[in-house]
């Protein structure tokens, strides 16, 4: 029996896998690398360390015993994150990451020019600042020398899977994040490049995830010619890769360095509230939601280094049960870098509210991971429509789900069940959509270890859902504050 590889261009590393015919990881490598904050508001990596970490992975691969075994290998990776580079594929600039802020007033432009039922309209979505189109046009205001050199433009995992196959493709899940893409039809907008003066030849054909789109050609001799697929971005394929339900009737929360809330549906419908995505699923015949807080685990990350320096993290979040429920009435809205859903601001800021002499840290870390909580559910509301009823039950994912603590608040808040599952990455999805791309039937994810899934029910008294709405109305107020009086508060 055949393995599969897949890549995973993280925020922070590139992680490899490798998984067996029973879906299970038989091999793992990741190597870190550094993000760039020349300014707040600003986040830049520069694409040579993807590569050279991409070529230090292949490395430690080739080494593998069943190297010879692995049959194709999908790439996946962080979204939005976009490079611009010349025709031979070389960076002009830094990538510039999804969480980058720069370019949110270009958002708002658009929006006054052109209004919102005609955006959404040609694209299923509202532009935010992360969006590759604001990065573009950032660039042609600030940086025109680079802007005039510009030949092809690319996210993340695209750009590298792009140079290490010598092709150009952009597969329909990323390509839906560069507010550049008719999302309902599956296809490049050319009316709405044109709009924007963007030349279509920048961008790689548009293709479905789970498409053959080159032959690797940038690889150790063990792994040369092996065939590659065009992948998924992360949140589509770690919802492949925990096998999420597409029919409605299961949400995805991740909590990871951003927190999502995910959502599959069968129609290219957008949500009635803009905050929320529409972007194409890694499946030809589905599209999802998605809500995004743009800091989840990375508010607890800021908390952990700030106030418990040098302290294991599991004992810090122990600390956390020594505060109950409702952290004495401290509120923390987790907007480290502005927020995207359901606010869609990226002027608003972290806040602890209601801190009092009385309260110690516990009381401000239980208030942190409720935060994000109430941020994640303030977005799910956003998405809630007649047909919401038939969710029951939600599968958790990412670092932060590892936290019983965090998953049980996320039960409360929910009132809905959870499932966390040993979550397998985004690169074992990638690596299931490389088999399937090359004919290999739908690889199981393999659930054979006790710890591998783990059921938290909801507490039917909880108080969380009243606190919940007592956020979302401060959330609200405060936005209004941020809108008014930006940079004051």
């Amino acid at each position: 029996m055949g393995c599969y590889m897949g890549i995973d261009v993280g925020t922070g590393a590139l992680k490899a896998v490798i998984i067996d015919e029973t879906g299970e990881v038989c091999w793992s490598h990741q190597v870190s690398y550094d993000t760039d904050a020349p300014m707040p508001g600003r986040a830049e990596q520069h694409p040579e360390l993807w590569l050279k970490a991409y070529d230090e992975a292949l490395y430690a691969a080739s080494k593998y015993s069943r190297i010879g075994d692995v049959r194709s290998i999908g790439f996946t990776g962080q979204m939005h994150t976009t490079v611009v580079t010349s025709r031979t594929l070389h960076a002009l600039r830094p990538a510039i990451l999804w969480s980058d802020t720069r370019a949110s007033d270009y958002g708002t432009e658009l929006r006054q020019t052109y209004g919102d039922r005609y955006l959404r309209r040609l694209t299923g979505n509202l532009p935010l600042s992360n969006f590759s189109l604001l990065r573009l046009l950032w660039i042609r205001d600030h940086e025109p020398d680079i802007y005039r050199q510009i030949e092809a433009v690319a996210v993340a995992k695209d750009w590298l899977r792009d140079v290490v196959t010598g092709t150009r493709f952009a597969d329909v899940t990323d390509a839906s994040g560069t507010f550049l893409f008719d999302v309902p039809h599956r296809q490049w907008s050319g009316f709405w490049m044109q709009e924007m003066d963007i030349p279509t030849y920048w961008w790689g054909a548009s293709v479905e995830s789970a498409t053959i789109v080159g032959a690797l050609c940038r690889a150790p001799n063990e792994m040369q010619g092996l065939p590659v697929a065009a992948g998924a971005g992360d949140q589509e394929a770690s919802s492949v890769g925990t096998k999420l339900s597409l029919d409605g009737d299961q949400i995805g929360v991740s909590l990871g360095t951003s927190g999502v809330v995910f959502w599959p549906r069968d129609t290219p419908q957008p949500a009635d509230h803009p905050s929320i995505h529409m972007f194409c699923y890694a499946d030809p015949n589905y599209w999802h939601w998605m809500g995004v807080t743009q800091s989840a685990a990375l508010s607890l990350q800021w908390y952990h280094e700030t106030f418990f320096p040098g302290v294991p993290l599991a004992t810090m979040l122990r600390d956390a049960e020594s505060s109950p429920v409702g952290a004495r009435g401290l509120q923390f809205f987790p907007y480290l870098n502005g927020e995207r859903a359901p606010l869609n601001n990226p002027k608003a800021q972290g806040t602890f509210m209601g801190i009092r002499s009385d309260l110690g840290r516990s009381d401000m870390l239980r208030a942190v991971l409720e935060g994000v909580v109430y941020s994640l559910a303030h977005a799910w509301r956003m998405m809630s429509t007649p047909d919401a009823s038939r969710v029951h039950e939600i599968v958790a994912t990412g670092g932060g789900a590892q936290s019983t603590v965090w998953i049980q608040m996320i039960a409360d808040v929910f009132q809905l069940p959870v499932r966390v599952v040993n979550d397998p990455g985004a690169a074992v999805g990638a690596a299931l959509l490389g088999a399937q791309a090359i004919g290999e039937p739908c690889l199981p994810v393999s659930t054979s270890h006790p710890s591998a899934q783990i059921f938290i029910d909801p507490h039917a008294q909880s108080h969380y859902p009243d606190l919940a709405d007592n956020y979302m109305s401060w959330a609200q107020a405060l936005d209004k504050l941020w809108r008014s009086n930006p940079g004051t508060l």
